[in-house]
């Protein structure tokens, strides 16, 4: 009879396979299954108009952000950098709606952007009262 060649998942979702190793434990043949996420905070707590911190995209093709604080009103206007390092507007897809934007100005909504083929992205406010806001969200690969 032949070995079987069937596959198991682990608890983190990862490919192993039926063989084991001398302790028992499965032998990992594939060691990621899906996207690398990565948290990302754009702005903190910030209570003035400011660029706040850039994100280096790197291999991250999406940001999934959301603003929150207690900030009566604000605006958070969506950039992206190429090599050059000149910012210019980028849509994104509000999430509950999917109307596009290239800026936010409601707290505890998500906001999904396209990042791939920038080099950097930033959430920079424009405007805001009556509190303090903070972007944040994944990068997703």
């Amino acid at each position: 009879m032949m070995a079987s060649n069937s596959y198991l998942y682990d608890s983190n979702g990862w490919k192993t396979s039926s063989r084991k190793d001398v302790d028992g434990t499965p032998v990992m043949d594939v060691y990621n299954k899906g996207s690398f996420v990565k948290p990302v905070t754009l702005q903190n707590g910030a209570t003035a108009i400011g660029d706040g911190t850039a994100f280096d995209v790197e291999s991250y093709s999406k940001l999934n952000i959301k603003a929150t604080g207690t900030a009566t009103s604000f605006t958070v206007v969506f950039e992206a950098a190429h090599a050059d390092g000149v910012y210019e507007p980028v849509m994104g897809v509000k999430m509950a709606t999917f109307d596009m934007d290239n800026k936010m100005t409601t707290k505890n909504e998500s906001y999904q952007l396209e990042v791939a083929g920038y080099v950097k992205f930033r959430a920079r406010i424009t405007a805001v009262a009556g509190g303090n806001v903070s972007v944040k969200g994944n990068a997703v690969s």
